[in-house]
């Protein structure tokens, strides 16, 4: 899938739905947003600019996000899925604005006002990322990662949108592994 089908602004957001996902202890076997500064930590590596507050109540309901973020992933129904999406726009107030800035003369989206609360900006910009992937067809290449005893999220971002692990360095170089080792021994 290629950015431009995506949108370079919006390959952020997605990775931004997936990180978070993934932080549930359900899916990367750990508590991924233990505090704020690991919610901080994300959001940078991400790219995502918007500053969280750092607050106990900020992390609470982003945790919250989260599980819905996966609920809706998990629906199999897309009028379900769809209508949880929209509770999620609906809560965020979200406003889609075209908006460039000084250190980025570059058109693009902004989903909320300025000055709404993190969680706010997260859960549309979450939100809308999900959204596009149903609307240009491509819901089926957010996947759980087919790892042995992996229960990862992942955006398959492949040009065949073929990709069966979450990293193929390592779930994947752990199948291929056992596969050669299955096939030495017989």
């Amino acid at each position: 899938m290629s950015k431009m089908l995506f949108g370079t602004d919006t390959q952020p957001s997605a990775e931004m739905a997936v990180a978070l996902v993934n932080s549930l202890p359900e899916r990367g076997g750990q508590e991924g947003l233990p505090d704020s500064e690991s919610l901080l930590r994300m959001g940078r590596a991400l790219q995502i600019f918007y500053q969280p507050d750092g607050s106990q109540a900020e992390l609470l309901a982003m945790r919250n996000l989260r599980q819905r973020l996966n609920e809706i992933i998990r629906t199999p129904e897309l009028q379900p899925r769809m209508d949880m999406l929209n509770e999620l726009f609906f809560s965020a107030s979200a406003i889609p604005q075209i908006v460039t800035h000084p250190e980025d003369p570059t058109p693009h989206f902004h989903y909320t006002l300025e000055d709404a609360s993190y969680i706010d900006h997260i859960k549309a910009i979450t939100t809308y990322a999900l959204s596009r992937l149903i609307i240009i067809g491509e819901w089926g290449r957010l996947r759980t990662c087919e790892g042995h005893d992996c229960n990862r999220l992942f955006l398959d971002t492949t040009r065949n949108g073929k990709r069966l692990y979450c990293n193929s360095k390592t779930c994947g170089n752990r199948i291929h592994s056992a596969r050669y080792r299955n096939r030495a021994t017989s």
